[in-house]
């Protein structure tokens, strides 16, 4: 976490976008408690805008507000997980479709060269690196739809996947997986073959959510347990 510097945005939206990084990064598991004095202090200004912040995370759901106790970086359930994914399924797999009849050479191109980034040698331990660039693959097919208000909604799903997303990348073979149905999606929108893609990304989500479900005790192993004792004492 870095010291906020000078900037046109107000400190409470530097903030509010240094938090959720850390958050969507998992530097705070979820779980984990936010201390308005220790963020206060680490991002060199005041609480109040720490606090600003904090309740704006909290009406995105990324954090929960217990009173007398604290905030936490929310904690997902198994169901809420599978129900994410379900929706993502959908809705990308209808970005995928709106999106082929509406890409430029340049647009390809530019899925091209993203999908070259999974291709580069990437060892198992280089999993941020490896979930940056599906996040621009897959945050491109979805502005190539062109439809404002399914951005917006796939915008806010990504923003919960993200949470957990890394556990299963360095899951031994899933790169390898992945890349293939990469290629296979970017395949589908060349052929300019709309059910094709749709059928291509709903499988391809599917094949991600089947494994974080698979690893959801590695996502959840020690993580939470001061929220968890928090809700047991609240009994």
């Amino acid at each position: 976490m870095q010291p906020i510097h000078h900037s046109t945005l107000s400190l409470g939206n530097q903030a509010y976008q240094e938090l959720k990084r850390i958050i969507l990064e998992r530097q705070i598991p979820p779980g984990g408690k936010l201390n308005e004095g220790d963020l206060a202090k680490a991002l060199g200004i005041s609480r109040t805008p720490i606090r600003e912040a904090i309740n704006r995370l909290e009406k995105e759901g990324l954090v929960k507000i217990i009173p007398q106790r604290g905030a936490f970086v929310v904690q997902f359930t198994e169901k809420d997980i599978y129900e994410l994914f379900l929706i993502r399924e959908n809705l990308e797999g209808l970005a995928a479709y709106l999106a082929t009849s509406k890409m430029s050479e340049k647009d390809l191109a530019k899925l091209e060269s993203s999908v070259e980034g999974f291709s580069e040698p990437f060892e198992e331990k280089e999993i941020r690196r490896y979930a940056r660039e599906d996040f621009k693959f897959h945050q491109a097919v979805v502005q190539f739809s062109e439809a404002q208000r399914l951005i917006s909604l796939i915008s806010t799903l990504h923003d919960y996947i993200r949470i957990f997303r890394l556990t299963t990348i360095g899951v031994s073979g899933r790169m390898k997986t992945s890349l293939d149905e990469h290629r296979e999606l970017l395949q589908a929108f060349r052929e300019r073959r709309p059910e094709g893609a749709e059928q291509r990304m709903r499988e391809h989500i599917r094949h991600v959510r089947d494994g974080v479900m698979e690893n959801i005790a590695f996502f959840m192993k020690d993580e939470g347990r001061e929220l968890l004792q928090m809700k047991e004492e609240e009994k």
